[in-house]
């Protein structure tokens, strides 16, 4: 005959904190018929204040650090996503915008709060190639100093054109930096942004040349992009993507695997000729080294539900933003990995350096 489960050991298992000393815990109590009261105390004991208050999580607001200006494609994702959370929680999400130093004080004061899960950072893949130009100064260990939670989605990039330019296709970009170098320029939002270092990405591959013109944000260096000050640029479908569709934009390429379905005419890099033009940015959330796995899990489950959803999906698709349900903590990790083996090699080459 089994033996009957007890009460506290089936809550905890569901709760995904039934391990090591605590399961050791359960099991005894449920052998010797102690009394539910005093098992809860020592499963408790056995579990430590950091898993006791994970049961409880949430019992107060979450705040979102977000590195970047109000306003801006990270901002509006964040808010849209705590909203969201908020309701699925049951407790208030605040955002807290933290700008500067490449993101790098965002992630330093999310990386220096207590690991309870009150604090998270919203974080771009644009940090993990940041912290591989030197310079950058970041502060922070990215994989070591924080506990991924989840993806939230992708954002490629348009490589576009003036529509007065009459550059045509990737090929006539390709050709005129080739025959032409010192005459092309290509704007960015700023020196390691995906803009920036996708620019010198498609430079290599091309064996081609341009020169970088830094901006201080994406909408001057359109505006010059438009007025012919400049010859490419690499942008956010949100952005570029009404401008391709009312005509004072061209896109050339979309750096990504598949077409955007912000704007499914533009062919991907590898359709216009050159294979493995891949750049952009993802969004995810972490959270402090040291957040109880319970947390991490809770959240991530609350994440991954509210992005199945497809009128939330359709939200952020009109933003350019593309989700990618069902990621890990351990795929978010390993996606940073990636990012930084990616764009440390380029940044060499390039010579790219932040002052």
């Amino acid at each position: 005959m089994s033996m009957r489960q007890h009460p506290i050991q089936t809550t905890l298992r569901r709760a995904g904190v039934l391990r090591g000393m605590a399961q050791t815990a359960v099991a005894s109590c449920a052998r010797r018929a102690i009394h539910w009261g005093l098992c809860t105390s020592l499963v408790m004991l056995a579990l430590g204040p950091a898993q006791v208050a994970a049961q409880n999580y949430p019992n107060k607001p979450i705040k979102f650090v977000i590195p970047f200006t109000a306003g801006g494609g990270t901002d509006v994702t964040a808010r849209m996503l705590g909203e969201q959370l908020a309701l699925k929680l049951g407790q208030s999400v605040i955002a807290e915008n933290r700008p500067g130093a490449s993101a790098g004080i965002a992630a330093g004061a999310v990386a220096r709060e207590r690991p309870d899960g009150y604090t998270l950072l919203v974080g771009t893949a644009t940090l993990a190639a940041n912290a591989v130009v030197p310079g950058a100064n970041l502060q922070v260990d990215l994989i070591n100093d924080f506990e991924p939670i989840a993806k939230i989605g992708q954002i490629d990039l348009i490589l576009t054109v003036s529509a007065k330019s009459g550059i045509d296709r990737l090929s006539d970009l390709v050709q005129k930096m080739r025959a032409q170098p010192s005459a092309v320029q290509f704007g960015s939002p700023g020196i390691g942004a995906p803009a920036h270092l996708g620019g010198e990405l498609f430079k290599q591959l091309t064996k081609a040349d341009a020169l970088h013109i830094p901006y201080k944000g994406e909408s001057a260096a359109l505006t010059d992009l438009i007025g012919g000050q400049t010859t490419f640029q690499l942008c956010a479908p949100a952005v570029c993507g009404p401008r391709i569709q009312e005509g004072s934009l061209k896109g050339l390429a979309v750096t990504a695997k598949a077409r955007s379905k912000v704007v499914p005419s533009v062919p991907t890099a590898a359709e216009a000729g050159v294979p493995g033009l891949e750049a952009g940015t993802w969004y995810y959330l972490a959270a402090p080294k040291g957040t109880p796995p319970a947390v991490i899990d809770k959240l991530n489950r609350a994440i991954n539900e509210i992005l199945a959803d497809e009128r939330f999906r359709a939200r952020l698709l009109a933003m350019g933003v593309e989700v990618e349900p069902g990621t890990t903590p351990a795929s978010v990790r390993d996606g940073l990995r990636a990012e930084m083996d990616k764009w440390r090699p380029v940044v060499k080459a390039a010579g790219v350096t932040i002052n």
